[in-house]
């Protein structure tokens, strides 16, 4: 569920106070969701005394569970940011795309992050290169050996297909 924050806000047309309701997290992979970021209608608040909407610079990441990845909009330091990632890493089980997700400042550039992720196959591949380099280096490794014709064992390459698979399986899961 989408985390929201009650604030009170304070018109910059008139100075009137009126209490309004901020997306801190919004889950993208619920379409009426992503429509109101793609279509810039989230965190927009127009006063009720004079009807002036303003778009609201509060900071929040959008997640797409389904894909596996998350983007805070930060249009200035937000340190809350830093101490919410520092209580998630001391979570067993929290998803490293949650921790790791990138900050950006510009709205369009926020937009156009959300549409690559959307894009790729697998963007939780994104947050952990280290593993990527350590299954880069064993494909390589195994990949040539599996290529060349079988010597005339009677046993086959089972036990590296498999290995192979848990390796992929890991990688992927991860």
């Amino acid at each position: 569920m989408s985390k929201l924050v009650n604030a009170v806000i304070t018109c910059p047309k008139c100075h009137h106070q009126f209490d309004f309701t901020l997306f801190r997290t919004i889950w993208g992979e619920e379409p009426e969701n992503r429509e109101l970021v793609m279509s810039d209608k989230i965190n927009i608040a127009t006063c009720p005394s004079c009807n002036q909407s303003t778009k609201l610079p509060y900071a929040f990441m959008y997640t797409n569970a389904k894909l596996f990845f998350a983007v805070w909009w930060e249009p200035s330091h937000d340190q809350n940011i830093d101490n919410e990632k520092a209580q998630c890493r001391n979570i067993p089980g929290m998803p490293q795309y949650l921790i790791n997700a990138p900050r950006i400042r510009d709205w369009d550039e926020f937009k156009d992050t959300i549409c690559k992720f959307e894009q790729m196959k697998h963007p939780s591949l994104f947050y952990n290169k280290q593993v990527n380099k350590e299954m880069e280096k064993y494909l390589q490794k195994v990949l040539p050996d599996m290529t060349q014709k079988p010597k005339t064992s009677s046993k086959g390459g089972c036990l590296g297909i498999i290995a192979l698979l848990i390796c992929c399986f890991i990688y992927f899961i991860w």
